[in-house]
């Protein structure tokens, strides 16, 4: 995706930017840091509203262009690609980071990290949640993928999610109209997502602080943390698990550049030696076929790869 723009049309479109939605906003800022992989290219120009009103300003100054708009948050289940992104980066993470309680319920911002959300409601005797700790990433990501493990997912505690269309038109939506699904919210996928209402359970406090210490300290010992990743690469093919078929593929340690195949969980691409996202792509690709040719079975990406991929004879297709 190439767009033929001057410097001069992105400084003026910045300006446009900064006078709509103040906060942070520049020209060709790197993005791997603002990503778990720590891979990734710069964006054309790069926005960090302080307020939901600045997001609104955005998406309408956004809307009368043809520049694609790409919205990050905590950036923990996405690969950039090393040509970065040719448009708008949204950045909705620590500038939209806030956390209100109100009895058992929560007000929480989109950028707020999951892992602050889980503890201070622990801290408070409200559970429901912390069986998710560990989960890297930010609150809108986890509800876009409606994010989960040990059994639940975050919809069991999503009492309604607020945001904007498209267009910067805003919109709220009830728990009992977003269709969950396994690692999916589609409703949710067609809006930016500002902020969330939780609801949670009452529970001791302290039996809840070590349920979290404990699922903690059990990521620590089963999942590769010592290398940036993003996380799981693959969703859980049913009936089935896609760590175990990848090791049963012989995949273990496999390695491309500085991209590894975690040896500690298989599930895991690893960023070991300053890969680049054409080393994780190559290997994921490389894991899709292997996997196919030994079991049949086509893995789902749960990993969003985002912007161009494209390479001579090497293409998106899984």
């Amino acid at each position: 995706m190439t767009l033929s723009l001057t410097r001069k049309d992105l400084e003026d479109l910045a300006a446009h930017l900064s006078a709509v939605a103040p906060g942070d906003v520049r020209i060709d800022k790197p993005l791997a840091p603002y990503t778990s992989y720590r891979i990734g290219g710069p964006t054309a120009v790069w926005v960090a509203p302080g307020s939901e009103d600045g997001v609104r300003g955005v998406l309408e100054v956004v809307r009368n262009t043809t520049i694609p708009l790409f919205v990050l948050g905590r950036g923990s289940n996405l690969l950039i690609s090393d040509r970065g992104w040719p448009g708008v980066t949204l950045y909705i993470g620590e500038n939209l980071s806030s956390l209100q309680f109100s009895g058992a319920q929560a007000e929480v911002g989109a950028g707020t990290l999951l892992l602050e959300v889980i503890r201070a409601a622990a801290d408070r005797g409200l559970g429901g949640m912390e069986q998710m700790a560990g989960i890297p990433g930010g609150v809108g990501g986890a509800l876009r993928m409606n994010a989960g493990a040990f059994g639940r997912e975050i919809e069991s505690v999503t009492a309604a999610v607020a945001g904007f269309r498209a267009d910067g038109s805003p919109c709220r939506i009830a728990r009992q109209d977003i269709a969950f699904g396994y690692r999916c919210a589609p409703q949710l996928g067609e809006m930016i997502i500002t902020s969330a209402r939780f609801r949670f359970q009452t529970e001791p406090a302290t039996m809840l602080r070590a349920r979290v210490d404990e699922i903690l300290a059990l990521r620590k010992r089963k999942q590769p943390l010592e290398h940036p990743s993003c996380g799981s690469v693959f969703k859980r093919p049913p009936g089935y698990y896609a760590g175990a078929l990848i090791e049963a593929s012989g995949l273990k340690g496999e390695r491309v550049g500085g991209a590894e195949v975690s040896r500690k969980h298989a599930g895991f691409i690893l960023n070991v030696g300053d890969a680049a996202a054409t080393d994780v792509y190559r290997l994921i690709r490389r894991i899709e076929e292997r996997v196919f040719e030994r079991f049949g079975i086509r893995l789902e990406r749960e990993v969003h790869l985002v912007g161009d991929f494209s390479e001579e004879g090497f293409d998106d297709r899984p």
